[in-house]
């Protein structure tokens, strides 16, 4: 690691020759560009000040004491002025300019509480990464993703991955997983196993962005460990393809070369379709893989119906494929509220068996800094002193588009340029350029000079993001909820490290959040003319079924708005939550034998026009065009929403007020009711409002809250693989031994193997050493083996277990317990066992069902 003081230094020391320093620490790397820059207008003077400052604090965390900064002066860079005005204190020298820096935060009650946010900060600046959880790594997850993952990052994300490798053809997985615990590799080791000889898993994303991230991410993987890449080399289906690489594309998912296609839905519902009903039909598509999978409900209810129509699409692949070749869907999101989980069962979970992984917990990283203020005008000066004094990399959300392109010129106006603009209306193509040069890479993911230090956004800008250091993430406004706000500061702090999330409101924000968080739910008599409308001016398909355009204008709508679609998509999907209506997309068309090439080709392009303005919905009840039950039925779904949404701007402002801890806040917004039970999420918080009043000071870890991570279970499910069942019969466990060492030294590795082959892929005790369980699962690839390490499947999965003896003659209670309680077990032991119950007899003359391994190596 660098000294990011003495790069600095050297950087000054050769300026105006910026580029020839060296350095590898973030900030300095910052300040190198943005110096380079200055000349040319690229760089403001506040950028290079406030960067400057940044590494000044960061050296004061990390070594203490007063460490100044010896800086040349002289146009273009900041003035003696200008570097007071930045924060700095400046002493003049003979070659320029002597800085320090003078500590900043968001204002405070008190002055107890004043010192408790310094050390707050200074953990900030200091930048010390939070040492993760190390839970021992299944033979799979090492296999899958090579030696570098030895351990999993959390029990949440070892119990996910446990329950998707095992899951049943054409069921569904729900997980809630902490952002930083590596939900994508999730989805790796779910498809990479899984099409290494044939298949394509599909990832659906929701933006250009994400799909280019995890692309570039994929390929990385698959070239570390020498694996099979896709004969194209493309994964990402997106609209900047050239089309010869779509063709490509599609023909080797077609033909089950493909291994991974990540796309959105929209493209899953278009251009892929074909070929992905292709290769459902042929037992190719394993998996669909549904990322960021709070927008399922969030975007598909506002204003992209296709992220509700894949269900229906999903009911088609599962048809379509050969029995026991179902794909398997695997829903992820780092948060999920209660109607969320119920759109996603609602949707995914009735085609198959569904489970839920849930670990949720507050995140540790982020200080919270709140502060109301009565005029905008005030508030709009704090942000500006807020974005000026907190550490960079930086977000600063607005809520409407216009309110960012105001603030990004107000920063301008101040001296800042090393900002860019991330708003919805946005193309692909500047939404990735804004996003690289935030990083400082190319399109490839080498290192390339940052531009920008600071994006302005909206709620558009984040989604998926890997972006791993943002230290300060701002809101100049009022989310419309808790949910919204909560994904946004979950952007910062990433890499474990401390990050600062300030909210700054006027009383302007209040009224906008309110109508923006009940303009999403349409009234049941405006509902139902737009449903009307819809209806008949439709295509009529038969039994049910309507080819709609999503531009059908409503009765009370003289003429076509800006808003008329959205409004649209928002009823439909509205419907489908109550269950009146399924959505799907309209088929491509098939080419018909001797059809001329014009021809054809002309009934495709009208496809594909048409194709984005219409939608196939499928009645569920014969009495759905019955005004008084379809309005009785859609009334109570409308309340429950706006229930859910009312409540999630309340809660925001309970976080406003300030009186109750964040973290606390939260979990109980992100409680959950499932299975007749209730899932708590965990309760972390670093700092807030609350908490620095009320408590005295913080605990070992620098948290005033701070719980032990969440312990979900495996998922067991329906009809696991059981190989061995039909020896063991009506008993629900069994005895399989060996005579001597040698036997079990030369037949044990080659049993186990054969049964995880066969599916049974947990292995548990004192004698499932590591050299025996890696060399199992190296002969039993790609399916995958799984070591309870802890005990906790003993205690905790139903599904079939093998027990593996080390030799000592004693069986622990915890197996005991288990085969008391009747789950099914394959105990594996020396002959010698005592029967804990009669230890004067062998365990193996007690059971009612005992077989030496060599015999059951033979029956298998």
């Amino acid at each position: 690691m660098s000294d990011a003081w003495a790069d600095a230094q050297a950087l000054w020391s050769l300026w105006p020759d910026a580029d020839a320093a060296n350095s590898t620490d973030g900030t300095v790397i910052r300040l190198r560009d943005a110096l380079s820059g200055l000349a040319s207008g690229e760089t403001g003077w506040r950028d290079a000040a406030t960067l400057t400052r940044q590494i000044l604090l960061e050296q004061q965390a990390r070594r203490h004491g007063i460490w100044p900064l010896e800086v040349p002066t002289g146009p273009p860079l900041p003035s003696r002025e200008q570097w007071e005005q930045a924060g700095c204190q400046a002493l003049t020298t003979p070659s320029g300019l002597s800085l320090t820096a003078q500590a900043w935060h968001p204002r405070t009650p008190s002055a107890e509480v004043n010192r408790a946010v310094d050390q707050e900060m200074t953990e900030v600046y200091a930048g010390q990464a939070a040492t993760p959880p190390s839970h021992p790594a299944d033979p799979f997850w090492t296999r899958t993703l090579g030696p570098r993952y030895q351990h999993y990052t959390s029990v949440g994300q070892r119990e996910a991955a446990r329950s998707i490798v095992t899951a049943s053809p054409g069921s569904c997985l729900i997980v809630c997983l902490p952002t930083g615990q590596g939900k994508t590799e999730l989805a790796w080791v779910a498809a990479l196993p899984a099409t290494r000889q044939r298949g394509v898993a599909v990832i659906v994303v929701p933006t250009v962005v994400l799909a280019m991230d995890m692309e570039r991410r994929l390929r990385g993987l698959l070239a570390e460990r020498s694996e099979q890449a896709s004969p194209s080399g493309h994964y990402a289906y997106t609209g900047g393809l050239a089309d010869d690489v779509k063709q490509a594309i599609r023909r080797d998912i077609r033909q089950g070369r493909q291994r991974v296609v990540i796309a959105a839905p929209e493209a899953l519902l278009g251009g892929l379709n074909s070929a992905l009903e292709t290769a459902a039909r042929q037992g190719h598509l394993t998996h669909l893989i549904i990322d960021e999978a709070h927008l399922v409900e969030q975007w598909g209810n506002e204003f992209r119906p296709e992220f509700q129509a894949i269900a229906g699409q999903r009911r088609t692949w599962i048809t379509l494929a050969p029995p026991g070749r179902a794909p398997v869907t695997l829903a992820m999101s780092a948060t999920l509220t209660r109607q969320q989980i119920h759109t996603l069962q609602h949707l995914f979970g009735t085609a198959g068996e569904s489970e839920l992984v849930w670990a949720a917990q507050t995140r540790r990283e982020p200080s919270y800094f709140i502060d109301e203020y009565e005029t905008e005008a005030a508030r709009n000066a704090a942000v500006l002193q807020a974005v000026s004094a907190l550490p960079r990399p930086m977000i600063l959300y607005t809520t409407r588009r216009r309110d960012a392109q105001a603030w990004a010129q107000r920063l301008r106006d101040a001296g800042f340029r090393r900002l860019v603009v991330v708003t919805g209306d946005l193309d692909d193509t500047a939404r990735r350029d804004a996003v690289m040069g935030w990083r400082g890479e190319d399109a490839d993911g080498r290192l390339a000079r940052t531009r920008y230090d600071i994006v302005v956004g909206t709620s558009a800008f984040g989604l998926g993001l890997d972006m791993a250091n943002v230290r300060t993430v701002i809101h100049a406004c009022v989310p419309e909820t808790l949910d919204r706000y909560y994904q946004e500061v979950g952007r910062g702090g990433r890499d474990r490290r401390p990050a600062i999330a300030y909210l700054a409101s006027a009383p302007t924000d209040y009224p906008l959040a309110t109508r923006i968080n009940r303009e999403v739910v349409i009234s049941a008599d405006k509902g139902w003319d737009r449903w009307g409308s819809m209806r008949r001016s439709a295509n009529n398909l038969g039994h049910g079924t309507y080819d709609i355009n999503l531009d059908t204008l409503p009765t009370y709508i003289p003429e076509e708005s800006g808003h008329n679609r959205q409004w649209n998509v928002r009823t439909l999907n509205l419907m489908v939550q109550a269950r009146l209506i399924a959505l799907e997309t309209p088929q491509p068309p098939t080419r018909q034998p001797e059809e001329p090439e014009e021809q054809w080709q002309r009934r495709l392009d009208e496809y594909h026009e048409r194709s984005d303005d219409r939608v196939i919905a499928h009645v569920h009840d014969g009495r759905t065009n019955d005004h008084a039950f379809w309005h009785q039925t859609f009334e109570t779904q409308r309340r429950l929403v706006t229930t859910e949404q009312t409540a999630a701007l309340a809660y925001l402002r309970r976080v406003i007020k300030g009186d109750q801890c964040v973290g606390e806040i939260l979990a109980d917004y992100y409680r959950l009711s499932w299975r007749g039970g209730t899932l708590l999420t965990t309760i972390n918080c670093r700092g807030c409002p609350a908490c620095r009043r009320r408590m005295p000071s913080r605990n070992a870890g620098g948290n005033y809250r701070s719980a032990s991570e969440p312990l979900p279970g495996m998922a067991c499910w329906p009809n696991q693989p059981d190989p061995l069942k039909h020896l063991r019969g009506s008993s629900s466990w069994m005895s399989l031994w060996w005579r001597d060492a040698a036997i079990r030294e030369d037949l044990l590795p080659q049993l186990l193997t054969q049964l995880a082959r066969r599916g049974m892929s947990v292995i548990v005790g004192p004698g499932a050493s590591t050299e025996l369980t890696v060399e199992v699962q190296r002969g039993a690839w790609p399916m995958p083996v799984i070591v309870d390490s802890d005990v906790s499947l003993v205690d905790g999965y139903g599904g079939p277990l093998i027990w593996v003896s080390d030799g000592r003659p004693s069986l622990p209670q915890e197996v005991q317990a288990r085969l008391s309680a009747r789950a099914p077990t394959y105990l594996v032991h020396p002959r010698e066992l005592p029967d804990p119950e009669r230890p004067h007899l062998r365990l193996c003359q007690t059971c009612d069902v005992s077989l030496p391994i060599t015999t059951v190596i033979g029956a298998l």
